[in-house]
């Protein structure tokens, strides 16, 4: 049921309305003064407020200008109660942005009327987003999957029906702003967390823009675009100059938008977050969309794409804003630039004169004139912008689940094309086991063998597996060293995922195993283990699995220590949630598994030493140190049982073997790296195999 607001200090009014409004099957709620009324509104979200203007405490003006700064109240329709000759107040309340005001006193029929044409517009707004929702989806996702498979959509893809009504803007300048990367970045995030995360972004980006008198704001995918035009706003400031002072203002809202990335997605591992922006002027031709009430009028023309052209080249040439020479001759005085440069356009024998602009040195009279209140339609952007990150949350993570899906039923051979995936050609199948799919691919920018797993994360077991697949990334994105494994690029979906990762040819370190092994062998191997357990317990991660079947073999004969599934890092935070495991939980490989893991004590860098100790020992006696009928007794002889002896021709590495594998932890060596040195201190033994 529709909830309606009444806020007024005078009893006899108030309950008048509430009595009529009641008798028309509204339900209302009402409030004495404007605090009681804000109270009642954060609490009750009404679907429209009528205040009076003239009341104690919190009055009306003061009222209107809380809900406006509510992010949950900001669209909701608002009327001022005023009296007949207070035309002060009706401009004040207009301009303060109240949808309408009704002068006291008023009759039943205006009343119904006033609060019937605010609900039917809200409802018209709502209808008006909900009715592009299909088409923008749908050109949102083949958009991103354009770009999944290595493609380069337009910028701001809007579709003009052949039908549309039109206006012509003889000189305007269009401002075409986009999010670097964002494909890589959403892929991150479930759909939720990109909805959530595009609303913020634009709802800061879009205040600069306001305030400096845009129009025509659009906003597509992860894109939005603005028109500068002179005639329309009363200011002495050109058009040019407005549209470089919103550039600049929304770059450092988007500087100051990665402090709120990180306190909300701090540890997910997401790339570093960009934007830029293009500003060219010249004709615009402004279509219209929708219904003749909403007025939608969309930008289109050569100017239009040449702006989105230039924020394209804004990637490649690493520029936060680039701008074209005839915009700065129309800016004025006080613009600082960069680079200046000729861009020759792709698709066109066109080249156009740019440069970067770094500042604005501004005038009294930019002070003065420069900051406009938001639109009469600032309550209508905000919609917008909310229900563009709900289609392109659900648009890039629908292609990309398309593509992950269709992987699995395709078949790899001579006559088809490999199919394409961010950079990746995928030439076949190498393998498959539960819930994950291995492909072989190639990396189109080097030809480099890569290995993809997907994963089906449908269903409990396998979301499990999906917090691991996103904890493996999260992990190893700091980490670049020789002997651990490299991760190259990882994206999920609400039901798949997938992990690029390092291709070894050779297989694991288990192919090595056996009486062939040689002593020099065995040690580098260790060493080589080792140095990678230095990397990562510097960073804080223990990796708690180490075991042959997790140390790969490259072609030159080094190792990587590879499947970071159940490490955990030592440093994360309770807000990360990216490990599954508590207190108690017994993780890990039994044959390699150290006490404290083996009784779910706590696992610390000194558990992944205990692990090398038992994988040295299997290198040199070509044996596990440990055998037993049952899990419980394997388990035990880890608690209880001495290490057992070495052969004899390596007597002189009993020590060291110990030391790894002593039952107390604090016994153990105190680092990898106190390890590394005692290595370097053993002579090397004659080369006999056992």
């Amino acid at each position: 049921m529709t909830q309606i607001l009444i806020v007024e200090d005078d009893d006899a009014i108030r309950n008048n309305i509430v009595r009529l409004l009641k008798l028309e099957g509204f339900e209302t709620v009402a409030a004495a003064d404007g605090r009681q009324g804000l109270e009642q509104a954060r609490t009750g979200r009404p679907d429209l407020i009528v205040s009076d203007v003239g009341m104690p405490g919190m009055n009306g003006f003061e009222l209107l200008a809380a809900v406006r700064s509510d992010p949950l109240l900001v669209n909701t329709p608002f009327m001022l109660l005023t009296a007949l000759d207070d035309r002060e107040s009706m401009r004040r309340g207009m301009t303060a942005g109240a949808d309408d005001y009704l002068s006291k006193p008023f009759s039943r029929a205006e009343l119904l009327d006033a609060v019937n044409a605010q609900l039917k517009k809200k409802e018209r707004v709502r209808e008006a987003i909900d009715s592009g929702v299909a088409a923008g989806e749908e050109r949102l996702r083949a958009a991103f999957a354009s770009r999944i498979s290595g493609g380069r959509p337009d910028s701001v893809p809007v579709d003009i029906p052949a039908s549309a009504q039109t206006e012509e803007l003889a000189n305007a300048t269009v401002l075409v702003a986009s999010i670097r990367n964002f494909t890589s970045l959403a892929e991150k995030l479930n759909a939720a967390e990109v909805s959530q995360l595009l609303t913020e972004y634009f709802e800061r980006i879009s205040e600069p823009v306001l305030k400096n008198s845009g129009r025509h704001i659009k906003f597509v995918g992860d894109g939005l675009m603005a028109v500068f035009v002179d005639t329309l706003t009363g200011s002495p400031l050109p058009a040019p100059r407005r549209a470089i002072s919103a550039a600049l203002a929304m770059a450092l809202a988007t500087h100051e938008f990665r402090d709120w990335l990180e306190q909300r997605f701090g540890g997910r591992a997401l790339p570093p977050f960009a934007m830029g922006i293009g500003i060219h002027g010249g004709p615009v031709t402004l279509c219209q969309l929708g219904t003749q009430q909403t007025k939608e009028l969309t930008p289109v023309g050569d100017t239009v794409t040449l702006a989105s052209r230039l924020e394209d080249a804004t990637e490649e040439k690493g520029w936060t804003v680039m701008a074209s020479e005839h915009t700065l001759a129309e800016a004025g005085t006080g613009i600082q630039t960069g680079i200046h440069t000729s861009l020759t356009l792709p698709g066109r024998n066109l080249a156009i004169d740019v440069a970067e602009v770094t500042g604005l040195v501004t005038t009294m009279e930019d002070k003065i004139h420069g900051m406009a209140s938001l639109t009469e339609r600032a309550s209508e952007i905000s919609d917008a912008v909310r229900a563009n990150s709900d289609i392109t949350a659900r648009a890039v993570k629908g292609a990309l689940d398309a593509k992950l899906s269709a992987l699995k039923d395709l078949r790899f051979d001579a006559s088809s094309e490999p199919v394409r995936l961010k950079g990746y050609r995928i030439t076949r199948k190498i393998g498959a086991g539960g819930m994950t799919e291995v492909y072989l691919s190639e990396r189109e920018s080097d030809g480099l063998p890569i290995v993809l797993k997907v994963l089906d994360s449908r269903g409990k077991e396998a979301s499990e597996h999906l917090v691991r697949f996103i904890q493996e990334y999260a992990l190893l994105c700091k980490i670049d060293h020789p002997h651990v494994i490299k991760i190259y690029d990882q994206g999920f979906t609400d039901e798949h995922a997938y992990i690029a990762m390092e291709y070894f040819e050779r297989g694991d370190l288990r192919s090595l195993f056996g009486p062939n092994l040689a002593r020099s062998e065995a040690l580098t191997v260790a060493r080589e283990v080792a140095q990678a357990l230095s990397a990562i317990h510097a960073h804080g991660i223990v990796h708690r699995d180490i075991k042959p079947e997790n140390v790969m073999l490259r072609g030159d004969g080094s190792v990587a220590l590879a499947d970071f599934g159940i490490a955990k890092s030592m440093l994360q935070t309770p807000s990360m949630g990216l490990t599954q495991t508590h207190h108690g939980d017994v993780v890990g490989t039994p044959y390699y598994m150290s006490p404290e893991q083996a009784t779910g004590r706590k696992v610390t860098a000194q558990s992944d030493l205990y692990s090398l100790g038992v994988m040295l020992f299997e290198m040199l006696a070509n044996r596990r140190p440990y055998i037993a009928e049952s899990l419980e007794l394997l388990l035990a002889k880890h608690l209880n049982a001495d290490t057992p002896a070495l052969p004899e021709v390596h007597a002189e590495l009993q020590g060291v073997v110990n030391k790894l594998m002593a039952k107390n932890p604090e016994h153990r060596y105190e680092s990898a790296e106190a390890f590394l040195l005692e290595l370097e201190s053993i002579a090397p033994a004659p080369e006999i195999s056992l």
